[in-house]
């Protein structure tokens, strides 16, 4: 996936209050540098659509593993925000003082732990690094690969864009999905056309299906 300072999902945006019982710039979704997830690859042969359906994703989550890992301080306060320092937020669990692009400073936090402190057909992604290093919750479509029967493999969407590059990409394809036997691309490798990474392989909610998305993106 395409890795940026910040990223959110669904409904959020730069600091958007989130869900799952967070505050601020947790999200609601996860992201495939989380913990509980899985990487291979199987070698393929790449189209102009892609690569061939059933190979196993660089990125997918074979398991549901707790968050255990420690959050790297920030420390990121300005004058002009609502914190200086870590210290200042204290309001939810593992607070930190960040800033993006300038923007006042806001604390944020973890957002959970597992993913039943998420909610249904969510994931807590662990140590989000698009967010902060917080754990975030993202909706989706599975929690495991064993939530996609033949299909076989729960990948994350569109979770580690940043909130520039979210034109052109529905609000439902953020998140965790299963794979199908119609996708016409499994990875982001296997979206060659334009310049290396102006697209991505992301889960269409208008067509369930994973395809190739072409980013754009400002700034």
């Amino acid at each position: 996936m395409i890795h940026l300072r910040f990223s959110l999902a669904a409904v959020t945006v730069a600091f958007a209050a989130a869900a799952c019982g967070s505050t601020d710039t947790t999200a609601t979704a996860s992201s495939s540098s989380g913990t509980g997830g899985s990487t291979g690859t199987t070698s393929s042969t790449s189209g102009a659509g892609g690569s061939t359906p059933g190979k196993e994703p660089v990125h997918h989550r074979a398991s549901a593993a707790p968050c255990t890992a420690p959050r790297d301080a920030e420390n990121q306060g300005n004058a002009q925000g609502g914190c200086l320092k870590d210290a200042d937020c204290t309001t939810g669990a593992n607070g930190r003082c960040v800033a993006f692009l300038g923007k006042p400073s806001i604390c944020s936090y973890d957002a959970c732990k597992a993913d039943a402190e998420c909610g249904s057909a969510s994931v807590c992604d662990c140590r989000n690094s698009d967010n902060f290093g917080a754990n975030t919750c993202f909706q989706g479509g599975c929690q495991v690969d064993a939530d996609c029967g033949a299909a076989g493999y729960c990948s994350p969407s569109a979770v580690a864009i940043g909130t520039d590059c979210y034109t052109g990409i529905p609000q439902g394809s953020f998140g965790y999905f299963c794979h199908t036997a119609a996708d016409t691309c499994v990875d982001d490798a296997d979206c060659t056309a334009g310049p290396a990474g102006s697209q991505a392989c992301l889960f269409q909610v208008d067509t369930t299906r994973w395809a190739c998305v072409q980013l754009m993106c400002v700034g």
